[in-house]
């Protein structure tokens, strides 16, 4: 994205974006909050110092190890990395047992995500279409369109999930969503019933 771009869509000035760059001038939070949104991050991955990595992380074999984050029916979404390994990115394990499958998800903005089969033979749908995948292929897509996975075959899968954004449930933004547009609802409500009033005894 251009400098230009970007401003647009914060609904501000690229000279103010180029101070901004430059540390001569500090946004405000409302401001700040625009330019995250227009860069399709948050506030708090914005301003995240991460912090240096001690050492390599070597991730195990043994995937019950790995903390579960959402569980369908015969499936898992697991954190691929330990909890102690701050990752700017994302790195999540789907697990599917045979027969298993998730139920059709999407981000409510667009998202790019490389999806590495570990394991088993496993069908990624994507829209309308069916992509049949096995152990060492990738498939990469935005998450903006509705997706699934399913296992068909007689073994356990395993699809590594990455992404450069930090992490969040699609399902938690959307509730975060709704929260906001009902929050505004309600204060503007409030704004307009008091600028109404109560009708006045003239008598």
């Amino acid at each position: 994205m251009s400098l230009r771009d970007v401003a647009e869509k914060a609904d501000c000035s690229p000279s103010f974006l180029s101070q901004i760059e430059l540390e001569r001038v500090s946004p405000t939070v409302k401001s700040l909050g625009k330019i995250c949104r227009a860069l399709g991050v948050t506030p708090a991955d914005f301003l995240r110092e991460e912090t240096l990595i001690e050492g390599p992380v070597v991730i195990p074999t043994n995937r019950d190890r790995c903390p579960v984050i959402l569980e369908w029916k015969k499936a898992k979404l697991l954190h691929f990395l330990p909890a102690e390994a701050s990752s700017p990115f994302t790195a999540l394990l789907l697990r599917l047992e045979p027969g298993g499958s998730t139920p059709p998800r999407h981000a409510i903005h667009s998202l790019k995500e490389l999806c590495i089969v570990l394991k088993g033979n496993l069908k990624c749908h994507i829209g309308q279409t069916a992509y049949p995948l096995s152990a060492g292929e990738s498939i990469f897509f935005d998450l903006l369109t509705v997706h699934s996975w399913h296992n068909s075959g007689p073994d356990v899968g395993e699809v590594l999930l990455t992404s450069p954004n930090s992490f969040h449930l699609f399902e938690q933004v959307e509730n975060d969503v709704r929260w906001h547009v009902t929050w505004k609802r309600q204060r503007r409500l409030r704004k307009n019933s008091s600028l109404t009033g109560p009708a006045k005894d003239k008598s």
